[in-house]
């Protein structure tokens, strides 16, 4: 019944909706069309065709106003052969691009049409192009006079211009000049009506836009009514809903769009010992909360996704939780709250970190093993190149352990291993890591984000951990050494194999020199120990 009733009031919901988009649509439709033929009608001919043809003839009387100046200064008797040179080229520039000006002018307006709402738009069209044919003829005399002033006879004689001298043809330079302002002049009265008359059209647009506005308003007016008995009725159905969330033993949280709490299942409280308060932020009891709301913003297209995510409970401890996030839509399709329905799986995860443990951890001495050796350096040797660190890979061995296992037997070297282990841990801490990868090797890894010269000063400390007393298996004293062997990336190679072949080299050389010792490798031992080569897989 519930079911049937929530069915229902979709339907009645999505026809009323419906209703809305389709006046919209129909609305917005005629208005568009009209105001986008308009607006295509007025750009076209005030932009394309008059804002830009105004630019270019104030281009075009810079330029010439411009040519002007450079032909004073190229007549000057006083300049040098290359300044005159100069000049006569930027002279010659300049009217070029005057020239190119007034073409492009000509031929935008010979392919301009006339406005066709605006009476005498035709005849204002070819005033404008008069006035640009009517400064051919000056422009024309006075370039001939600038051409003639600038010759290499004229200039060379030394002789002064003449009545057919740029200098005696101001006034056809002054002619072209009032050509260029008249048509500037004509096309601002051209802009200026078609402005008005576009004016006048919107005027009607928004009169009629305003009348189907008003009677749209008429229309919501009453949907929100008709919402409004419904939302009357949802209520009923939200209570139900809410009596099914308090008794299920699933995790239930409901939030808006911005990861407000808006409902807390009380079923948190069996797990957690409280339930989240509503209208609160997610972030607020979620560890990964960057991560958990990222992926809650990802939830876009009514695609339901699966999170592992950690609450804290009342006493201090997070509990795991496997969370189905989905979208409740709201209007336009786009989610409105988020539901997150949840279980716990802390026992899962606690087997998963165990296997982890024993996968990657040494199971006597608890450090990272040789696996995640491999997997650390398989992660540092693949970073991209901009993130790509220097770092050194030293080897350190224990120098007769063997003899410690004989005489005190396999527990105590048990214990020792798992002393030096955590002492070891301790040592490199913040200089990088420590891994066991044989019986009595291990392997550390230090990052040379430090000064370099600190890396002689950390490999000390490891050879003074070894070189003390020890107590094992019942008070047992004994003294070690080791033998450390140090390669470093990239120097010495760019692969793990390469790596552990160039520590492994210098260690070989501490231990033959009697152990209690820190080598760096060098290419000599490659020859000092060529049984060496394939020592190390």
């Amino acid at each position: 019944m519930a079911g049937f009733t929530e069915a229902k009031k979709t339907r009645e919901l999505i026809v009323l909706f419906a209703a809305i988009t389709v006046l919209l649509i129909t609305v917005s439709i005629g208005s568009l069309l009209y105001l986008n033929h308009s607006i295509n009608r007025f750009s076209d001919t005030l932009y394309k065709d008059i804002y830009r043809n105004t630019n270019l003839i104030l281009g075009a009387d810079r330029n010439l106003y411009q040519s002007s100046l450079l032909l004073q200064n190229a007549l000057n008797p006083a300049l040098t052969g290359l300044q005159r040179s100069h000049f006569r080229q930027e002279f010659g520039n300049s009217l070029a691009e005057a020239e190119k000006s007034i073409n492009t002018i000509m031929q935008n307006l010979a392919a301009m049409e006339a406005y066709q709402n605006l009476v005498g738009s035709k005849a204002l069209l070819g005033e404008i192009r008069q006035e640009l044919a009517n400064f051919d003829g000056p422009f024309g005399q006075w370039r001939e006079a600038a051409e003639v002033a600038l010759s290499a006879d004229s200039l060379n004689s030394g002789g002064t211009p003449g009545s057919s001298s740029p200098a005696a043809s101001i006034e056809q330079l002054n002619d072209a000049h009032r050509s260029l302002d008249q048509a500037e002049k004509l096309i601002g009265i051209y802009a200026e009506r078609v402005t008005a008359d576009f004016q006048n059209q919107k005027s009607t647009l928004f009169a009629l836009y305003s009348l189907l506005m008003f009677m749209l308003i008429l229309v919501i007016i009453y949907l929100v009514q008709r919402i409004v008995r419904l939302q009357s009725e949802m209520r009923e159905d939200q209570a139900l809903y809410r009596l099914i969330g308090e008794t299920m033993s699933d995790f239930i949280l409901l939030t808006d769009a911005n990861g407000q709490i808006l409902y807390a299942s009380p079923s948190h409280s069996s797990a957690l010992g409280y339930i989240p308060k509503k209208g609160e932020p997610l972030s607020n009891y979620i560890r990964e909360s960057e991560i958990a709301w990222a992926m809650l913003k990802g939830v876009v297209q009514a695609t339901p996704r699966m999170a592992e995510l950690r609450m804290r409970s009342a006493d201090g401890h997070w509990i795991w939780l496997e969370t189905r996030v989905s979208p409740v839509k709201g209007n336009l399709s786009f989610p409105a709250q988020f539901m997150l329905v949840s279980r716990e799986i802390t026992q899962r995860k606690q087997h998963e970190e165990r296997l982890h443990k024993l996968a990657f951890y040494d199971h006597l001495t608890s450090i990272p093993n040789r696996a995640h050796f491999k997997m650390y350096m398989e992660n540092l040797l693949t970073n991209p190149d901009d993130r790509r660190q220097k770092f050194a890979l030293a080897l350190l061995d224990c120098d007769r352990f063997k003899q410690l296992n004989d005489s005190l037997g396999h527990l105590a070297g048990d214990e020792f291993l798992q002393l030096l282990s955590r002492e070891l841990q301790q040592s490199v801490k913040g200089y990088g890591q420590a891994f066991r990868i044989g019986g009595d090797e291990f392997a550390v890894i230090l990052h040379l984000g430090f000064a370099h010269e600190a890396l002689h000063d950390i490999l000390n400390r490891l050879l003074q951990l070894f070189n003390k007393q020890w107590s094992a298996n019942n008070e047992s004293s004994f003294c070690t050494t080791a033998s450390i062997g140090v390669a470093l990336y990239p120097q010495h190679g760019s692969t793990i194999n390469e790596l552990l072949h160039a520590a492994d080299l210098a260690m070989y050389r501490s231990k033959s020199h009697g152990g209690n010792e820190a080598n760096l490798y060098d290419e000599e031992m490659d020859e000092e120990f060529p049984e060496q080569e394939h020592s190390r897989n």
